[in-house]
C-alpha cells in the first residue's frame, strides 16, 4: 500500500494540484497532510481529483493554520481532520501525523516508540530518519522554496521516495 506525504502547502494551490496528479500517478491510496495548509482551497481541489478515485486524505494542522479557517470543510469529500495529532493503523502499521512544531511532543512521539511511522512538516526539509523501531518521514516543502517537494510511502515493503512538484506549463 503506497501513501502519499504533503506539507507546508501554504495556500499554494497549483503546486497541491501539481502533488495531487503525480501522487494519483504513483497509485497512492491515502494521502497524509502534515500541517501548514493555508487555506481550505488547497484541499478542495486535490480532494476533488481524489474523491473519484477513492483516495481518502488524513490531514493535520499547523502552526500557520487556524481553525476557524477550516471548521466547516464539507467532510462528505474524503477529508478527515485530525486536529493537531493524529494516529491510525493502515496495512498492518501504526501512523502518527503531526506538524513538528511543537518540538517537545514530536520528539516524544518518535521516541516512544509506539509508531512505525511518524509523518511530519514544519521544517520545510526533506527528511527520512531512524530510532528504535520508528522511521519518521518529513516530505519537505510542497508550497515554498525552489524545489517543492512531497513523499511517496510503500508501506508494505517501506520503501520511501522523495519528489520535486512540477509547476503545470
Amino acid at each position: 500500500m503506497k501513501i502519499g506525504i504533503i506539507a507546508d502547502t501554504h495556500g499554494q494551490v497549483e503546486l497541491a494540484i501539481a502533488a495531487a496528479r503525480e501522487f494519483i500517478f504513483r497509485g497512492i491510496e491515502a494521502v497524509f497532510h502534515c500541517g501548514d495548509i493555508g487555506t481550505d482551497m488547497v484541499l478542495t481541489e486535490m480532494a476533488v481529483l481524489f474523491q473519484a478515485l477513492d483516495i481518502p486524505m488524513y490531514v493535520v494542522l499547523g502552526n500557520t493554520d487556524r481553525h476557524s479557517d477550516l471548521e466547516f470543510f464539507p467532510d462528505n469529500i474524503g477529508v478527515k481532520f485530525l486536529g493537531r495529532f493524529g494516529q491510525m493503523d493502515m496495512a498492518g502499521r501504526k501512523i502518527a501525523i503531526i506538524h513538528s512544531d511543537d518540538e517537545e511532543r514530536f520528539q516524544e512521539t518518535v521516541d516512544s516508540s509506539e509508531y512505525d511511522y511518524v509523518l511530519y512538516g514544519h521544517t520545510h526539509v526533506c527528511h527520512d530518519g531512524k530510532t528504535a523501531r520508528t522511521r519518521f518521514v518529513n516530505p519537505g516543502a510542497a508550497g515554498r522554496g525552489m524545489h517543492p517537494s512531497c513523499a511517496v510511502l510503500d508501506l508494505v515493503e517501506d520503501e520511501l521516495e522523495f519528489f520535486t512538484i512540477r509547476r503545470n506549463v
